[in-house]
């Protein structure tokens, strides 16, 4: 099946910020049922988003740094968002749509919007039995003769396109940069399991209509807008094959239709909706291809700044543990960033602090050599930045001969997942008492089993011109700590220090 990871960017520079950078900000559409309104409880959230809540008990409330969201609302009033779908009196459900909304919180660093509808138990099929009496469908003779459900009548569609006009209207048309619409998120399918055979083409109008709409609404060209969506678990009671072959037959034949597989979807034991585990699965895979995506605006404005340059335009992917992230600064101010703005690269980071390469554990989650495989699948250039946790931990993995063997699964997994891609690695730093002490073991390791499958390896420790073990290197070129002990995350200084460094390394293949 084709790649479904290729059209749609969500990249700082394309963003626009509370005071205005003079460029677009952009605008997330998500719609569905029940799995996209939220049916699992805030309890279950994963813990980065917790971290975000002003309630430790319930986790009902909070608010996202950077995302706006006008949801179920015919007025278009943008709020900060928090995961908060209602149902049964409870206020602290979560959809998978949370975790996309974070994810691109943490790439964007920028104020951005999402229109969203969504309501449980509803089928795109009209004219049947349905407890709701709400439905999604576009067929125009049906719509001619109903309403919008925030008017009273039966269609959701309706609903939809007026909180998005609305929006429009009232704040994104009003923004000094303007706006671009980037993608439409959809989950839905369970309650037209007695309409199978009709799927494709409801579903199939239902994208049409809104691509129209928007369209003729900005006078701006929507009718390849990124749809990207998710089939139904087949564990689920309202299962139907025929509505799933019909999800594939639109995502086949549409280059803009994005189709995640949710057939193996842990469900909870209404057997109706997803489990914490499938919701955050389903964010994730939605966040990848969306961050996959790249609009021709932004193509031209790589070759506008490297014309001659080989790299412009190329994705340049980095996962490391906070080295990478860059612990408590900005992504923005590392080197791997500025090297990829440099050449016009399009970057991806998977960096998180506490990450190791071998070791996984509940607090700082999955190791590298397993989480890797929720990277972007098309990049170009990989980048792996590790060692330093792994040397605290050596007794918790097994010794380094455990280490070695986990580091030479995330080399074959990487050689197996980006066959044509350029991989390399670099060390952690140098540190007091290095020699002997399990920080050279590591390093040694690294050069080892790397070398072992041809991956070119940076040793920093030995090479990185870092002083790490000198105070006073410290206090110019690492970030603020008590007592200046930090020995790990390079300050800006420090970053643009090493640039020059990693750019001649890199710049030899």
């Amino acid at each position: 099946m084709r790649n479904l990871y290729i059209f749609l960017v969500f990249l700082c520079g394309l963003f626009v910020s509370v005071s205005g950078n003079g460029q677009p900000v952009h605008v997330l559409l998500t719609a569905g049922q029940s799995n996209t309104d939220g049916r699992t409880s805030n309890l279950d959230l994963p813990e980065d988003i917790k971290a975000m809540s002003s309630d430790t008990v319930s986790y009902s409330e909070g608010a996202y740094r950077y995302c706006r969201i006008a949801q179920n609302d015919a007025t278009g009033t943008f709020v900060p968002f928090w995961p908060r779908a209602v149902r049964e009196g409870e206020n602290n459900l979560w959809a998978y749509d949370a975790v996309v909304y974070y994810q691109l919180e943490q790439m964007l660093k920028e104020e951005f919007y999402v229109i969203k509808w969504a309501v449980g138990g509803t089928s795109i099929a009209f004219g049947h039995n349905s407890p709701k009496g709400r439905y999604w469908s576009a067929d125009p003779e049906w719509l001619a003769q109903t309403s919008a459900t925030s008017e009273g009548g039966n269609s959701l569609l309706l609903s939809f396109i007026r909180e998005i006009d609305a929006c429009i209207d009232q704040t994104l048309s009003q923004l000094k940069g303007g706006y671009q619409i980037d993608a439409f998120l959809w989950h839905q399918g369970e309650s037209d399991y007695r309409h199978g055979k009709a799927y494709y083409g409801n579903l199939k109008a239902v994208v049409a209509y809104v691509r129209a709409h928007l369209t003729k609404k900005t006078g701006k060209d929507y009718s390849r807008l990124p749809f990207i969506f998710g089939t139904v678990s087949k564990a689920n009671k309202c299962y139907n094959s025929e509505v799933e072959a019909g999800m594939k037959r639109l995502a086949e034949e549409d280059a803009n239709v994005y189709l995640i597989d949710m057939s193996e979807g842990e469900l909870q034991n209404d057997r109706l909706h997803f489990t914490a585990k499938s919701a955050e699965y389903l964010g994730k895979q939605m966040f990848n291809r969306l961050a996959g995506i790249i609009t021709a605006e932004s193509i031209n404005s790589y070759k506008k700044l490297a014309k001659n340059n080989e790299l412009a335009g190329k994705r340049f992917g980095i996962i490391g543990d906070s080295y990478v992230r860059n612990h408590k600064e900005p992504v923005e101010r590392t080197w791997h960033y500025k090297f990829a703005e440099k050449h016009g690269m399009r970057y991806f980071n998977y960096g998180k602090n506490g990450s190791s390469i071998a070791y996984s554990s509940p607090r700082w989650g999955e190791a590298m050599y397993l989480r890797f495989k929720e990277m972007a699948d098309s990049l170009d250039y990989v980048v792996v930045v590790g060692g330093h946790n792994d040397s605290y931990k050596l007794d918790s993995i097994g010794g380094i001969d455990v280490f070695k063997e986990r580091l030479a699964i995330l080399c074959e997994g990487l050689l197996d997942k980006y066959p044509t891609a350029k991989i390399f690695f670099f060390t952690r730093w140098n540190t007091k008492n290095f020699h002997g002490s399990d920080a050279e073991k590591v390093v040694d390791a690294m050069l080892e089993v790397c070398g072992n499958y041809n991956i070119p390896v940076f040793d920093s420790a030995r090479k990185g011109g870092i002083y790490v073990s000198s105070d006073a290197f410290r206090k110019v070129y690492f970030q603020r700590s008590k007592n200046n002990t930090d020995t790990a995350h390079l300050n800006e200084k420090g970053h643009d220090r090493f640039l020059r460094v990693a750019e001649h390394f890199l710049l030899q293949y």
